[in-house]
């Protein structure tokens, strides 16, 4: 009889780990914590992510939460356990007031910048702009006979 009652126990127990489906796994509430927390397989990513084969710290860490959810725990106190066996680095820090818009605002500054230099060197007075109108630069005249005499020679 004990060993029926201990097959039994065992049989159970492989349906109820069996009847943990996917969609448990990827509910909106487990989902919610796990996206707080740091993979720690190396892909870089929070723990809610989707990967095609499915990660395996991934899927073993939500189906902890999973089942301290079930036992009635919080999120912030499933948190706060991770937090505890693991460390403070496997809390997902999330961006600063800036977001994710940082990189862009920095770009769009680069650019402005890039295109004030290109349009300040576009805009110099050449000396057909100056003759016609505008100021000449001064040229001093014996300087400038003796350009001539010396290109002169050259002929």
């Amino acid at each position: 009889m004990r060993k029926f009652r201990t097959s039994f126990l065992l049989v159970v127990m492989v349906a109820a780990a069996l009847a943990q489906t996917a969609s448990d796994l990827d509910s909106p509430a487990v989902n919610r914590v796990a996206a707080k927390l740091q993979c720690s397989c190396g892909c870089n990513q929070n723990m809610a992510c989707v990967m095609p084969p499915g990660c395996p710290m991934c899927k073993t860490n939500k189906t902890k939460i999973f089942g301290l959810q079930k036992t009635g725990m919080g999120d912030d106190q499933i948190l706060a356990q991770y937090v505890a066996e693991n460390g403070k680095d496997i809390i997902v820090i999330p961006p600063g007031m800036g977001g994710f818009a940082g990189p862009y605002i920095a770009l769009g500054l680069g650019l402005i910048v890039v295109l004030w230099t290109i349009r300040r060197y576009i805009r110099k007075p050449d000396m057909a702009a100056a003759g016609a109108g505008g100021v000449a630069p001064d040229v001093d005249a014996e300087l400038l006979a003796r350009i001539e005499k010396d290109t002169a020679d050259l002929d």
